[in-house]
């Protein structure tokens, strides 16, 4: 049934694999070089930035991308209809992303003064503002082009942010010597000029004619509203451990740490492939009343990907320190101890991210950040009580624990709504 070699689906997924295999690249080549030439608290000092700029981003882009996913995938055969939900998305994101930019200029002083104690990251921070209308457009590109199956063009798109923010950082850095604010001027600029370039690839669909409050733009907003509920609030799942070493400790602490999350974020590069692809195509089977054929689609990915990520695992944890010292330096070692620590909560966690797309594309959106907002709440916790007692090591132990809990939910929510609604033969 699934022709994994030859499908749409695999195609789709090697494009969405090569960009993100540019990003996961370009964004360990660039911390490899930040961190031999600024030292662990240039890295940190950089790492906590764009944290802030990820945060930023989400609420920029207003879930509008992953909104257009669902619908330009839906609406695929009436051109009209993607019409209008691309126009109303492309004005509703930009002007959402010129409303956040200035909310996160205004307050970046009081975020590096309070949460940070690091005054200086104030600047940073308000640099990093300015980009923020401009990401936002490119994930509404983005989003309209997975629906519209375009991976090779969504590639490209990706390739060119990713290879800007990696040129013009290093410049900055190793030839003006600008240290940690050229490595912010080499992103912002980068995101500025891809979101400019990516509109290109979706022209043909944005008219101002077509923008209207109807209900297009209804159902990207409330979409929206539900996916960056959920998407903020799960990024506090993989952020807050940085955001708490940084406030109870030091950046240099956070530089340490963030060497360890590199390489699992490169354990993630597969299954985050697999989860951008694969969401339209859930949609389509869901959405036609292939209720079967969708239940037995997400089991064979989520086979497929924990015998990946266990064999990789495995890997990583013996060779690990090899990797460190050799792509980093030696005083890096720090970071491979916390890194065991959540490949644990990784292992399990990432199968069931390959397929929780499935969720919201099934109409269940409401309940991704319910279930977010309740893991968030834990690891805020598991936070707070456990690196003022073990440091490094306390954070990652909270992200593991988290990451696990929030496995279970959306297995069940899967379970709930997928394979047992399969069973019954009912639409709910």
């Amino acid at each position: 049934m699934f022709n994994f070699k030859f499908s749409k689906t695999m195609r789709s997924v090697q494009w969405s694999f090569i960009s993100l295999a540019t990003a996961a690249f370009s964004h360990m080549l660039l911390r490899m070089i930040l961190g031999r030439t600024l030292g662990p608290s240039g890295l940190g000092v950089y790492s906590l930035v764009f944290t802030i700029y990820l945060f930023g981003m989400q609420f920029a882009g207003f879930g509008i991308g992953s909104g257009l996913t669902r619908y330009v995938a839906e609406f695929k055969d009436e051109d009209h209809k993607v019409k209008e939900y691309v126009s109303s998305g492309f004005f509703g994101t930009l002007i959402n992303g010129l409303i956040v930019t200035v909310a996160l200029y205004l307050v970046s002083d009081f975020i590096a003064r309070s949460v940070f104690h690091n005054v200086e990251m104030g600047k940073l921070i308000k640099i990093t503002a300015f980009c923020l209308p401009f990401i936002s457009i490119q994930k509404m590109v983005l989003g309209t082009l997975n629906g519209l199956h375009r991976m090779k063009s969504y590639a490209i798109i990706t390739i060119i942010q990713n290879g800007l923010v990696l040129f013009l950082s290093v410049y900055f850095v190793l030839v003006l010597n600008t240290e940690v604010k050229g490595a912010i001027l080499g992103l912002v600029i980068s995101t500025i000029i891809t979101g400019l370039i990516s509109i290109v690839f979706i022209k043909e669909f944005i008219s101002a004619f077509s923008f209207s409050f109807s209900k297009a733009f209804k159902d990207l907003i409330w979409y929206g509203y539900y996916t960056v509920l959920a998407d903020s609030i799960g990024m506090v799942n993989t952020q807050i451990d940085s955001l708490m070493l940084g406030h109870f400790l030091n950046a240099e602490i956070v530089g340490y740490y963030a060497v360890a999350i590199i390489f699992v974020n490169g354990l993630a590069l597969i299954p985050n492939s697999v989860h951008i692809a694969v969401a339209p195509y859930i949609a389509y089977f869901y959405g036609k009343g292939e209720y079967e054929k969708t239940a037995k689609f997400i089991k064979k990915i989520i086979l497929y990907m924990a015998i990946l990520i266990i064999f990789i695992s495995i890997l990583l944890i013996f060779f690990g320190k090899t990797l460190i010292i050799f792509l980093f330096k030696k005083e890096f070692l720090l970071a491979y101890f916390p890194l065991l620590i959540l490949l644990i909560g990784k292992i399990i966690y990432l199968p069931i991210h390959a397929v929780d797309c499935a969720i919201p594309n099934i109409g269940k959106v409401n309940i991704m950040y319910k279930i977010a907002l309740s893991t968030a709440i834990f690891n805020v916790i598991f936070n707070i009580i456990l690196i003022p007692k073990y440091e490094i090591m306390g954070a990652a132990l909270a992200t593991s624990i988290s990451l696990i809990i929030l496995s279970l939910l959306k297995l069940y929510i899967i379970d709930k709504y997928i394979f047992k609604f399969r069973d019954v033969g009912d639409k709910i």
